[in-house]
């Protein structure tokens, strides 16, 4: 239905259709995770007259952008001096916790994206220990996604100070309220860490990217956290990641930009 009212709304008859949904792109037949929708992409082309239908998961999509972000569309979070090339990695806090990563050189790369979100949390500290604790006696396996998203960031709170909100956006908009303050301080924390893990993965020395609907409206929260402290704080590798720059996305549908650099890469590819 969406789909079908864009169409009349733009008046127009695309041959080619591109779409990125948050959920794992596996074959034909799409299954949204925190959403009820299924569509399968075959009946889509043959319902909307496309002649090629491609389905790419939302951070998958990202990847494609992010050899095209400048200053214009992020910010630096620290400040790398002589920074390098290499690959390029994103993350991103929003429903879940996307992960995708750029693979090369930025004309002739690759764009790869797996469930990173769903590794293992690890804890760096006893508080930490203790908070991981509490969420795995609530929810059994405790993800990486299980704290760094907007639920997550619910859960995190519930497990922090015995607290239950209704949004996640109470906590985000209220740096004055103490408890909310120490529960982004102890996200900000984890996300450091995750990051610093997602870059030695997959040697980012071209940047780690921050995307997702929760960080880049918490800028100022960020900058005033260990985000960086964290991210750099891997002991005999401190140096190789005092020379990772880390970035959050500010391009308002860094997706939309992802999709339309897929379609011209694969337009010149053939």
């Amino acid at each position: 239905e969406l789909l079908a009212d864009f169409l009349v709304t733009s008046g127009d008859t695309p041959r080619f259709c591109a779409l990125a949904v948050a959920a794992p792109v596996l074959g034909k037949d799409v299954r949204m995770i925190n959403r009820d929708w299924r569509f399968d992409t075959a009946k889509l082309g043959d319902e909307f007259g496309f002649e090629q239908v491609r389905i790419l998961n939302d951070f998958h999509a990202i990847a494609f952008a992010l050899p095209a972000f400048d200053d214009g569309s992020r910010i630096e979070i620290g400040q790398v001096k002589n920074q390098q090339s290499g690959n390029i990695t994103v993350l991103g806090p929003g429903s879940g916790l996307g992960m995708a990563t750029w693979v090369g050189e930025k004309e002739n790369g690759v764009a790869m994206c797996g469930e990173g979100g769903h590794i293992t949390l690890a804890g760096r500290n006893d508080a930490e220990t203790m908070i991981i604790g509490k969420l795995r006696e609530r929810y059994g396996h405790c993800s990486a996604e299980r704290v760094l998203s907007g639920p997550g960031l619910m859960a995190l709170h519930r497990a922090m100070h015995g607290i239950d909100v209704a949004t996640s956006e109470e906590i985000t908009s209220s740096p004055d309220d103490a408890n909310c303050a120490a529960t982004m301080q102890q996200f900000f924390s984890f996300l450091g860490s995750v990051a610093a893990d997602l870059a030695l993965i997959t040697g980012a020395f071209g940047g780690v990217y921050i995307a997702g609907g929760i960080v880049p409206a918490c800028i100022e929260q960020l900058v005033a956290s260990d985000f960086r402290s964290r991210f750099e704080d891997k002991n005999r590798y401190r140096g190789y990641m005092e020379s990772i720059p880390t970035y959050v996305i500010t391009e308002p549908y860094p997706g939309l930009r992802g999709l339309a650099e897929y379609v011209v890469r694969r337009s010149i590819r053939g």
